[in-house]
């Protein structure tokens, strides 16, 4: 009995545990799940949270974010964002650091010094000292970290960069030897030997390369390796003359430097100093005496140039330069005054043969003259001036051909010779051939950076073979030398108005507008320069076959005058070129009624008669 009471007992409590723990067991399996989805909920709110502060650069409140929803649900994806804004965050508190560091106010001393570099190296960058501006808006950068400092800092380097002056090299003190190391030899008394024997050896290399040309019995060309080499710049110039003050060419390079920079006093007291220390070396005078003359100091630079032939009768680059002085009756009295000097001195020297040739220029007696320059030449191989005379001789005779080829000759037997250049740019301009034109102007200006007729002459070039901005360019350089010139004050807001035009017509109106505001800062009287302008545009379009632009051109400028026969003509020619000959006709004939002396038109209705007929 008692042992079925155990036995029921016992299968009573289990049957009661068993019902009691299973239930249990369930519920706790299924609160854990639902956990872990509310986690990873959780977890994808403070992410997403996260990225939207990420968007708007607040790094730190997204890396709280991040780490809380890691916390709920270390994935590795959230583990690497961590890591990321981590290191963005640590980067973000260095440059707000650094920034806290840089935007302290400087105090009024640090002021003071600031605006007073800032003005010293504005007037340096106004002679054109940009190494030294640089250095002085460095110092003013450092106690005034404004913004005009840093942008004048990073226009000058850039400046500097485009001039191919290394804005990073330190200047290294010259070693000064003692002066028991220093040789006792006057420059002054040898200068002259020494231009001289330079002279004869260039000649005598020359010579025999000329002479050997013909003996290589290689025909197979050499292949060279073209290497730009940078021009020096100031400093490196100005470092190089004081390192040597009896350097004679060093201190004519800087001084040439100078007048190209339109530093002309500086230049002037180089050439005074030269002329006072080297009286005889020849060179030093003639030096004097060409910036004079570029000046238009004739008197000044007559007496230079007598010094110079007292010096030596047969000074080369005195004769040359006085044998290709042409122009007003002032230069022409002064080249024959002294080439007579110089043959009086020396009757068989060549400047009695330049004056014959020029005496035959004048009366156009050029085939004399080709024949005179000819045999000048093979007399006397060393004077490229010959070689210039014989050019215009052959101009003269209406040979464009061979005097284009002296011309070249002479500059590439003295490249700087600044007439030549001149002469062969007039050559191409008088054939069309206006950016070659442009390009050899270029090269006079470089050599005498004072001649305004030329700089005048390289933006007409660009602007009639169509080069609006160079044209514009080239005449506000002109403008620094001769601010009133009343050609430039006409014709360059034409240019600025025909890029207004183009800009627009391309869609950028900006530019457009930039470009009309420079035409009117330069000339605000537009009814001078705006029909012109029409007129420009006109030929233009016709060229590029663009008839509609075209005839829009020329009626717009034939609103703004109408009493100009030019309009009409150019209207005409549009006409003619497509195909309404009767409405070409038509404009000619009012092109006649206006001006029926010296107008082009005549002959466009000759040729549409025959065409007609």
């Amino acid at each position: 009995m008692m042992r079925l009471i155990y036995l029921w007992t016992t299968r009573l409590i289990l049957t009661i545990s068993l019902a009691g723990i299973l239930p249990v067991s369930n519920q706790s399996a299924i609160i854990q799940a639902q956990s872990k989805k509310k986690n990873t909920a959780q977890a994808s709110k403070y992410a997403k949270r996260a990225n939207s502060k990420a968007k708007k650069k607040d790094y730190k409140g997204a890396l709280s974010d991040y780490k809380r929803a890691y916390k709920l649900n270390p994935t590795p994806n959230y583990k690497k964002r961590v890591q990321q804004l981590t290191s963005i965050a640590k980067k973000q508190s260095r440059s707000k650091k650094s920034s806290k560091k840089s935007s302290r106010k400087p105090s009024k001393k640090q002021m003071a010094q600031a605006s007073a570099y800032s003005k010293r190296g504005n007037s340096k960058a106004k002679k054109k000292n940009y190494a030294g501006a640089l250095k002085d808006f460095k110092k003013a950068l450092q106690l005034n970290s404004s913004a005009s400092n840093k942008k004048k800092v990073q226009q000058l380097q850039s400046i500097l960069r485009r001039r191919g002056t290394n804005i990073a090299s330190k200047p290294t003190k010259a070693k000064v030897p003692r002066l028991s190391d220093i040789p006792r030899i006057s420059p002054v008394k040898y200068a002259n030997d020494i231009y001289n024997i330079a002279e004869g050896f260039e000649l005598s290399s020359r010579n025999l390369a000329k002479a050997t040309s013909f003996i290589d019995d290689k025909h197979s060309k050499k292949i060279e390796r073209a290497t730009i080499r940078l021009s020096p710049s100031t400093y490196d110039l100005e470092k190089a003359a004081k390192s040597e003050p009896n350097d004679f060419r060093k201190q004519i390079d800087l001084a040439r430097h100078y007048e190209a920079n339109g530093q002309f006093e500086y230049a002037k007291e180089i050439y005074l100093k030269m002329a006072s220390q080297h009286s005889l070396n020849a060179n030093a005078h003639f030096h004097l005496g060409s910036f004079y003359s570029r000046f238009g100091q004739m008197t000044k630079a007559r007496h230079s140039f007598e010094e110079a032939l007292d010096v030596q009768p047969n000074h080369r680059a005195t004769i040359e330069m006085m044998a290709t002085l042409f122009g007003n009756s002032e230069n022409l009295s002064l080249s024959d005054d002294i080439l007579t000097k110089s043959s009086k001195k020396d009757p068989n020297g060549p400047a009695r043969r330049m004056q014959s040739i020029r005496k035959s220029l004048n009366e156009r007696n050029f085939e004399y003259a080709a024949k005179l320059a000819k045999g000048g030449q093979d007399m006397f191989p060393r004077h490229s001036g010959f070689i210039f005379l014989k050019g215009m001789a052959f101009e003269g005779l209406g040979d464009l051909e061979k005097a284009k080829a002296s011309y070249q000759e002479s500059i590439k037997k003295d490249p700087g010779h600044q007439e030549s250049y001149v002469a062969l740019a007039d050559l191409y301009s008088n054939q069309g051939k206006h950016v070659y034109a442009a390009l050899t102007y270029s090269d006079a200006i470089r050599l005498d950076p004072s001649d305004t007729d030329s700089r005048f002459k390289q933006g007409l070039s660009y602007f009639n073979g169509s080069e609006w901005g160079r044209a514009s360019s080239s005449w506000e350089d002109l403008l620094h030398y001769e601010p009133d010139n009343i050609k430039v004050k006409s014709l360059l807001p034409q240019a600025y108005y025909i890029l207004a035009v183009e800009y627009n017509r391309n869609g950028e109106s900006n530019l457009g507008q930039t470009s009309f505001r420079k035409a009117l800062s330069v000339n605000k009287n537009s009814g001078l320069w705006l029909p012109g302008s029409m007129f420009t545009l006109g030929g233009y379009y016709r060229d590029k076959s663009m008839f509609r632009e075209s005839l829009a051109a020329f009626q717009e400028a034939i609103e703004l005058s109408p009493s100009s026969a030019d309009n009409y003509l150019g209207l005409g020619i549009t006409y003619w070129k497509m195909n309404e000959s009767g409405l070409a006709k038509a404009a000619w004939s009012r092109s006649m009624e206006l001006s029926p002396v010296n107008n082009d038109s005549r002959g466009w209705l000759l040729l549409a008669g025959k065409t007609a007929s």
